[in-house]
C-alpha cells in the first residue's frame, strides 16, 4: 500500500471525539485500501481513557476503545502527522498557536470534508502536502475564530448515551466521507 498517511485528530482531553474518530478511521482505511492512519491527540488533560458510556457505544459498532489512553498533543505528534483534523475551531486555534508552521495542514475535521468534496481529487502521484495546500487555498485564520455549529462537533463528555449515539453517527459520517477523498 506504500507510505501511510498519519492523520492527528485533537480534542479537547482526548478521551471522546479524537479517539472515536481515530478509531475508526483505523477500521475503515484498510477495508477502502487507504494509506490512512488515526492517531489521538488531547490538548488538556491527557491520561485518561473513555468514559464507559463511549466504550459502550463504541462497542456496538464493534469498535474497542476499552484499552484506550490519551495522549497529549505534542511538537513531535503534531510534526509527525500529514494532518491534523480538530473537533472545534478552539482546537484548531490552539494546535496553530503551539505550533505556527503546522497551519497548512490543521482544519476542524467538518471544514476538512467540505473542503476536500469540493476540491479535485488528489492526483496519484501528487504529494500530499501540495494537495493540502490546494485545498486550504484561501483559507486564513479568522476562517477559525469564534465557535460555530458548521465547524465544531459537541463535546459528549458526561453526556447522556443518546448524545454520544449522536455524536458517534456524526463523527461515523464524517470519517467515511474523507477517506475517499484524501486517498
Amino acid at each position: 500500500m506504500g507510505v501511510s498517511i498519519d492523520v492527528l485528530f485533537v480534542c479537547t482531553a482526548g478521551r471522546c471525539r479524537s479517539p472515536i474518530a481515530a478509531a475508526m478511521l483505523d477500521a475503515y482505511a484498510p477495508r477502502a485500501g487507504s494509506p490512512l492512519v488515526g492517531r489521538s491527540g488531547a490538548l488538556v488533560g491527557a491520561h485518561g481513557s473513555v468514559p464507559p458510556v463511549g466504550i459502550t457505544v463504541m462497542r456496538e459498532r464493534g469498535l474497542e476503545l476499552g484499552g484506550h489512553r490519551s495522549l497529549p498533543v505534542s511538537a513531535a505528534s503534531v510534526g509527525k502527522a500529514a494532518l491534523v483534523l480538530c473537533m472545534e475551531r478552539e482546537h484548531v486555534r490552539s494546535v496553530v498557536d503551539e505550533h505556527p508552521d503546522a497551519w497548512a495542514k490543521t482544519f476542524t475535521l467538518k471544514d476538512f470534508v467540505r473542503r476536500v468534496e469540493k476540491s479535485a481529487v488528489r492526483g496519484r502521484h501528487q504529494r500530499f502536502a501540495d494537495w493540502l495546500e490546494h485545498v486550504g487555498e484561501g483559507r486564513t485564520r479568522d476562517d477559525v475564530a469564534g465557535e460555530s455549529a458548521e465547524d465544531d462537533i459537541v463535546d459528549p463528555y458526561g453526556q447522556r448515551a443518546s448524545v454520544w449515539r449522536e455524536v458517534v453517527e456524526e463523527l461515523d459520517d464524517l470519517v467515511r466521507r474523507l477517506i475517499p477523498n484524501v486517498t
